[in-house]
């Protein structure tokens, strides 16, 4: 006990000093030392020699940290015979109250440094909370601690017999200390923990030493230092900055804290710069580029604006996190009817700076090339779907549902596309994969893959907007199509269908057909293997000859043919199942065109006279003179 009260800094006083800066420079500095001193210690005293010589001024004048460092000097009631003592749960409570109010958890890193039970206390605080705020475990890289008795200490079972101070109960040797046990427990459960460095005693005081050098480095990283000639109290009183409690806190500081880059950094590895633009090449209709944030804290950033509607980047103008030492991926993908060479986006994040990106395309060919293997590959997965014998069940269930089949097989395509497209939230991965149905005049489809991009980001609304609007022109030149065959039956197949559609340049004028970059041997190949499947599935026979008619480029005469076709073969469904759900009064300016009563209006006489002629609309002799010149077409330009 007298050795106790004797490696105490005042006996017979108490701690009156309230927490507070010691020095703090406006602007404040880089890095936040934050003092906390043990028991029967005091705020700034148990830091600060004979001599007034301290830790705090000693840093001041240091001439490489005191230009990055402010101190902070925490302190709790620890009284010897008096009531009002905190003990380390309640002083680590008090400790969290003051940092924030202080300003303290505002610095780009902070440095904790303990004596004896402030080390416990330390411990206890970050303990409580590094695991809860990543944030917070980001700032502290460092804790720094003066024979912190990790283990307990001997002496504090002998004082308690008869100090009243709660605080040393909690200090017995850890075989017999619950708390500490737990505090152990804690601190090895931590998801992250700072670097822990730490110096002990090498005097006794009346004979006996505080805090035994087990005790003292049971949790440290790295080797312990010895701070020679230094009992328990002497150890943290430093006379000169050649002190070596001085020298090794200084020197954790500098090894350990000032190299680091405190804050956030944005680095853009995969991107060229010139000055203050940057450039990112753009060889497919989808890549990722690397955002990485090489300092410790945290950043959020966004897209501000872009270019094109044809331009996708990921994540777009909701706000997105990058912890410290961390990377994330930004997806720049180009829509399928992106036609120029270059774009543009705006990354803003909080930094200062944002960075302004050009996205170049040096071979559109290339680009399309990339769209049409991702079409060939949708279309063939479809096809497979269609035709794998262990889903007849399923298909036959979905057969008066069209909704529910084209939603389907919207998701067949999304997932032939998911390589390409997985790092890109879902709402966009829905765009571009409605986006390539449409350009395949898959309508009905696309329609189901749009739908289920509602929620996107307000950033990409205007191109989504625009997709429907194109799906509502191709929805309307189908329809044209099948009126026209309608048209055809009703009066019997007699004349030529173009005679029938009030004014012929119309269908002419919006008649579908595939884009240019599609047209090619692989795509049609594929195609007619998937007309051929949704031609077996009877709610899909109108959408197949959309399909077909698109794909071959068919002239207004030949596709009505097809519709034609489809509509004598196509089987009567519920309601309004043969218009797709995008096609909505509500949804467009004018009207959806309603199925016509066609082979419903007929009486069974008409019924079977279209009977007999559906045989002859499977291959009439002008439509296969057509394919063979189609044939014949693409053979001379490929030979080309």
């Amino acid at each position: 006990m007298f050795a106790l009260l004797a490696a105490c800094d005042q006996p017979a006083a108490m701690n009156r000093e309230d927490p507070g800066w010691v020095d703090r420079a406006d602007p404040q500095h880089r890095i936040a030392l934050v003092f906390v001193h043990g028991i029967f210690g005091s705020t700034r005293g148990t830091w600060t020699g004979e001599n007034g010589e301290s830790f705090f001024r000693l840093l001041k004048k240091d001439a490489r940290l005191g230009p990055q460092v402010d101190t902070y000097a925490f302190g709790f009631s620890s009284n010897i015979m008096s009531g009002g003592s905190l003990d380390i749960r309640e002083a680590a409570n008090k400790l969290q109250s003051y940092l924030t109010p202080a300003g303290v958890l505002d610095y780009q890193a902070i440095v904790f440094v303990g004596h004896s039970m402030g080390g416990l206390v330390i411990m206890r605080y970050l303990a409580n909370n590094l695991d809860k705020h990543p944030e917070l475990a980001e700032k502290v890289p460092l804790i720094v601690l003066f024979s912190a008795p990790m283990e307990g200490a001997q002496v504090a079972q002998l004082a308690t017999l008869v100090l009243k101070n709660p605080a040393l109960s909690n200090m017995r040797p850890v075989d017999s200390n619950d708390m500490l046990k737990q505090l152990s427990d804690d601190w090895a459960s931590l998801a992250v923990k700072p670097r822990v460095s730490c110096a002990y005693e090498t005097a006794n005081v009346s004979g006996m030493r505080i805090v035994p050098w087990g005790s003292a480095t049971r949790v440290c990283i790295g080797r312990p230092l010895a701070i020679d000639n230094a009992d328990h109290i002497t150890l943290v009183k430093p006379d000169r900055p050649t002190h070596p409690a001085y020298m090794f806190l200084s020197g954790e500081l500098i090894e350990h804290v000032l190299p680091l880059q405190l804050g956030a950094r944005l680095e853009l590895p995969d991107f060229q710069r010139d000055k203050n633009v940057y450039t990112f090449t753009l060889a497919s209709p989808e890549e990722n580029a690397r955002l990485m944030n090489t300092g410790r804290g945290r950043m959020k950033y966004w897209i501000a604006e872009k270019s094109s509607k044809a331009l996708l980047v990921s994540p777009g103008a909701t706000p997105q996190q990058i912890n410290g030492q961390s990377t994330e991926l930004l997806t720049v993908a180009l829509r399928v009817d992106a036609d120029q060479t270059a774009y543009a986006f705006t990354l803003k994040s909080d930094l200062p700076s944002e960075q302004r990106v050009r996205v170049l395309v040096p071979d559109l060919r290339q680009l399309r090339e990339g769209h049409r293997r991702n079409a060939v590959k949708v279309a063939s997965e479809l096809a497979d779907y269609l035709r794998d014998a262990a889903r007849a069940g399923e298909l036959a269930a979905l057969q008066n549902d069209p909704d529910r089949l084209n939603a389907q097989l919207a998701m067949v395509a999304r997932k032939a596309l998911g390589e390409q497209i997985k790092r890109l939230p879902s709402a966009e991965q829905w765009l571009l994969t409605a986006d390539l149905l449409a350009a395949a005049n898959l309508t009905r489809v696309a329609s189901a893959a749009l739908a289920q991009s509602a929620g996107i980001d307000a950033f990409y609304q205007p191109a989504a907007q625009e997709l429907h609007d194109k799906l509502l022109a191709q929805g309307r030149a189908d329809a044209l199509l099948r009126e026209r065959a309608e048209a055809w039956i009703e009066h019997g197949g007699a004349g030529p269908p173009q005679d029938l559609a009030g004014d012929p340049a119309q269908p002419v004028q919006a008649r579908p057909a595939i884009p240019a970059w599609l047209d090619t041997e692989d795509y049609q190949r594929a195609t007619r293997q998937l007309v051929q499947e949704m031609s077996a599935v009877a709610s899909l026979r109108r959408d197949a000859a959309s399909l077909q008619v698109a794909t071959m480029k068919m002239p207004p005469d030949l596709a009505t043919m097809v519709h034609k076709r489809a509509v004598l073969e196509q089987s009567v469904l519920p309601g309004d199942a043969l218009t797709p759900k995008l096609f909505t009064p509500s949804a467009t300016t004018g009207q959806a065109h309603p199925v016509k009563p066609g082979l419903q209006g007929l009486d069974s006489t008409s019924r079977g006279v279209e009977v007999k002629a559906r045989e002859k609309l499977q291959k009439p002799e002008k439509f296969e003179q057509w394919e063979k010149a189609k044939r014949l077409e693409n053979r001379d330009s490929r030979e080309q």
